[in-house]
C-alpha cells in the first residue's frame, strides 16, 4: 500500500523510502512559489514546514515539527482549527482571510490561508501567505486618503471626483450644498445636470480642457434656487484610475455683498449728483442777486455794506457745501474724481490771485512763475487747490505779512507753493494737519470746517501728486504741491 504524501516530505516523520539525492530538490519546489507550507497529521500535529513558513513564524522548524498547532501557534489556532477540519472532512478552503500571532508572543499578522485534504482521513496540506505589509499599506493609504478629504471639505465647502463629467464620488457637503443628504444617487450621473443651462457649454469646455484656473458659475439647488460657486480642479487618482478633482466654494455671500456695495455706490453717487445740483442752482440765483443790488444805480447808500456781507455769506455757504460733499465722495469712494484736461497753471493762479486780492484788498499777495506751466489736470480741481492754500494763509497770517504763490515748471512735473514768512504751525500739529476736522481753531481756513488742507490732498493724490507743509521760526510756513507732469490716472468724471 502506497505511503502518504507527507511520509515522503524531507523533515517529514517518518521519510522512509524516498531517495536521500531527491530531498533537496524537493524542498527547493516546496519552497518556491512565495506561500508557506505545511503539513499536518488528522491531529492537527506539525509533521512539516517549508523555510518560508519557518521564516514567518520566527521559529526554526524543529521546534514546530512533531507539535500540535495549539502547541506551536496558540495564537493562530483559534482561526485556523476550523479551516482545517473542513479540509479533514475532504473540502478544499481556498484563500480564506485569517488574523493571529505567530508563537507564543508573535506579530500580530493577515495571512491568506488555503487548506487542501493531503489525503482523506490522513491529514492537512495547509498555505500561508503573509499579507500584512499589503494590508498596512492599503490601511495607510485609506487613511492618507481620507486624511486628504477631510483637509479639502475643511478647505472648501464641498469636493467631488468625476471621470469625463460624470460624478464618481461627492463630499457630504456638496451634497448638502445641492440638497442632497444622500449622494448614492448622484453617482454615475453627468455633473452638467447641476449647471445654470447658461453655464453648460463653458462648464463642459472647462473640464474637457482640463482647465486648472478657478472659475465661477452658478448650479442648481435641489429645490430650483441657482447658487453662485467658485469651481477648481485638478487632475487626481482615484482607485488607482487617473480622474479629475473639482473643489466648490459657495459665493453667495460674496456676490450678495458685491451687489448690495454696487447699489450702494449707485446711490451714493445719485446723492451727491442730486445734492450738489439742489445747492447749486438756488445759490446761483442768489449770488446773481446779490450782483445785481450791487451794482443797482438806485440802492440806498445804507443799505450797500449789508449787501455786501450778503455775498460774502453766499460766497462762503457755497464753499462749506461743496467742502462737504467733497469730504463725502472722498471718504465713500476713496478720493476725488477729476477730469484731465489740457491747462496752463499759471492762467489758474493768476485767476486765483486776482479773486483773493478782490476780496482782500488791503493784503500783499504776489505770484511768481517759471518754467512750463502747461499739463494735463482738472483745471476746476487745480483751482480749488490754489484757492484753499492762499485762502488758508491770508485767514491765518497777520494783515501785515506778505503771501506768495510760487509756481515753478520742470520736466516732470509742476511744483506748487504757498508761502507766509509769518505764519507758525505748532511742530505738534504738523504731522496730522490734512486730516479732516483736526485743529480747526489752528489750521482750518476761512470755512471754519477744517475740510480745506483735507481736500487739497485728496486733490493732489488724484492727479498722482502730493502736497508737504514746512514751518519754523525762519521762514514761516510753506505748503508745497508736487504735481506729476503725465496723464492724470483717474480720469472719471465728478
Amino acid at each position: 500500500m502506497p505511503q502518504p504524501v507527507f511520509q515522503r516530505l524531507p523533515g517529514a516523520l517518518p521519510t522512509p523510502g524516498v531517495p536521500e539525492e531527491t530531498l533537496p530538490f524537493l524542498g527547493a519546489l516546496l519552497n518556491a512559489p512565495g506561500w508557506g507550507v505545511a503539513l499536518l497529521d488528522v491531529d492537527s500535529r506539525f509533521l512539516w514546514m517549508n523555510d518560508l513558513l519557518a521564516s514567518l513564524c520566527g521559529r526554526p522548524s524543529p521546534l514546530c515539527v512533531g507539535r500540535f498547532l495549539a502547541e506551536a501557534w496558540p495564537g493562530l489556532a483559534p482561526p485556523l482549527s476550523p479551516l482545517l477540519a473542513r479540509a479533514q472532512s475532504g473540502e478544499r478552503v481556498a484563500e480564506e482571510l485569517v488574523s493571529g500571532r505567530f508563537g507564543e508572543v508573535g506579530t500580530l499578522r493577515h495571512l491568506t490561508v488555503s487548506a487542501l485534504p493531503a489525503s482523506l482521513g490522513a491529514g492537512v496540506l495547509l498555505l500561508l501567505r503573509d499579507n500584512s505589509s499589503r494590508l498596512r499599506e492599503e490601511a495607510a493609504l485609506r487613511a492618507s486618503e481620507e486624511h486628504m478629504r477631510s483637509i479639502v471639505e475643511i478647505s472648501c465647502d464641498g469636493y467631488f471626483f468625476h471621470d469625463r463629467g460624470q460624478f464618481l464620488e461627492i463630499s457630504p457637503g456638496l451634497g448638502r450644498l445641492l440638497g442632497y443628504y444622500e449622494t448614492a444617487e448622484m453617482i454615475g450621473r453627468n455633473i452638467l445636470e447641476w449647471v445654470a443651462p447658461e453655464f453648460r457649454a463653458p462648464a463642459r469646455d472647462v473640464m474637457d480642457r482640463g482647465v486648472e484656473a478657478p472659475y465661477e458659475l452658478a448650479v442648481l439647488h435641489r429645490d430650483g434656487r441657482r447658487i453662485p460657486v467658485e469651481v477648481m480642479g485638478r487632475p487626481a487618482t482615484y482607485q488607482g484610475r487617473a480622474v479629475r478633482l473639482g473643489a466648490v466654494w459657495d459665493v453667495s455671500i460674496r456676490k450678495a455683498s458685491e451687489e448690495r456695495l454696487t447699489r450702494m455706490e449707485h446711490f451714493r453717487e445719485q446723492f451727491l449728483d442730486a445734492a450738489g445740483d439742489g445747492f447749486k442752482a438756488p445759490l446761483q440765483r442768489l449770488h446773481f442777486d446779490v450782483l445785481a443790488l450791487q451794482h443797482a444805480p438806485a440802492i440806498p447808500e445804507s443799505l450797500t455794506e449789508q449787501v455786501g456781507r450778503v455775498g460774502q455769506g453766499v460766497r462762503r455757504v457755497e464753499r462749506l457745501i461743496r467742502q462737504l460733499l467733497d469730504f463725502t465722495r472722498a471718504r465713500l469712494s476713496g478720493g476725488l474724481p477729476v477730469q484731465a484736461t489740457s491747462v496752463h497753471l499759471g492762467q489758474l493762479a493768476e485767476r486765483v490771485v486776482a479773486d483773493r486780492r478782490q476780496a482782500h484788498p488791503g493784503r500783499d499777495l504776489r505770484l511768481v512763475t517759471g518754467g512750463d506751466l502747461q499739463g494735463t489736470w482738472d483745471a476746476e480741481r487745480l483751482t480749488q487747490l490754489m484757492d484753499s492754500l492762499v485762502g488758508n494763509a491770508l485767514h491765518h497770517g497777520p494783515v501785515t505779512s506778505s503771501v506768495v504763490l510760487q509756481l515753478q515748471g520742470r520736466w516732470d512735473g509742476i511744483t506748487v507753493q504757498v508761502h507766509d514768512p509769518d505764519c507758525r504751525v505748532p511742530p505738534e500739529y504738523q504731522g496730522t494737519l490734512f486730516e479732516p476736522f483736526k485743529h480747526r481753531a489752528v489750521c482750518a481756513a476761512d470755512d471754519g470746517l477744517g475740510l480745506s488742507l483735507f481736500i487739497v490732498r485728496q486733490i493732489a493724490l488724484a492727479h498722482g501728486g502730493r502736497i508737504s507743509v514746512e514751518s519754523g521760526a525762519a521762514d514761516g510756513t510753506r505748503f508745497i504741491v508736487w504735481l506729476p507732469r503725465t496723464d492724470c490716472p483717474v480720469a472719471s468724471g465728478s
